[in-house]
């Protein structure tokens, strides 16, 4: 599995990101995560083809002090293996806004707490080709 990381780059409420990628042809998993660091992960989004049981889940989660929170498993799943995608992820004050491919949003809670985070990764079966991160035309909320 791939690993591509971001370090430095402000991510705060009203801003958003968007993740451009390619799956590989046999993918197992990817997962896009906004973190403080390895240890402290506000959101990880973890697009599942076929890891362990799970098959064709996005699975949402946080990792405080090294230890994974509960995880929330959604059937919706808008992701082809071998093919482009797009995920934009909104980051309001207390959740994140999850825009998946086929235009359908997940809501995270935003469980760190935290306004501000530096570390951007993405780990797995998929090659990253874009990452920007700016000023979201989506709606925010305070």
């Amino acid at each position: 599995m791939d690993l591509v990381e971001v370090k430095n780059l402000i991510f705060k409420p009203g801003m958003e990101l968007k993740v451009n990628g390619v799956f590989n042809d046999n993918p197992e998993r990817n997962s896009i995560n906004v973190a403080h660091t390895y240890e402290d992960i506000a959101l990880h989004v973890d697009i599942r083809f076929n890891s362990g049981n799970d098959k064709r889940l996005l699975i949402t989660n946080s990792k405080a002090s090294g230890k994974w929170q509960e995880e929330l498993k959604d059937p919706r799943f808008p992701f082809t293996a071998g093919q482009a995608f797009q995920v934009s992820i909104v980051f309001n004050f207390d959740t994140f806004d999850i825009y998946l491919p086929d235009g359908q949003v997940v809501h995270f809670p935003n469980r760190l707490g935290d306004q501000e985070y530096k570390y951007i990764f993405f780990v797995g079966d998929a090659t990253v080709k874009t990452i920007n991160v700016d000023v979201s035309d989506k709606p925010t909320k305070r």
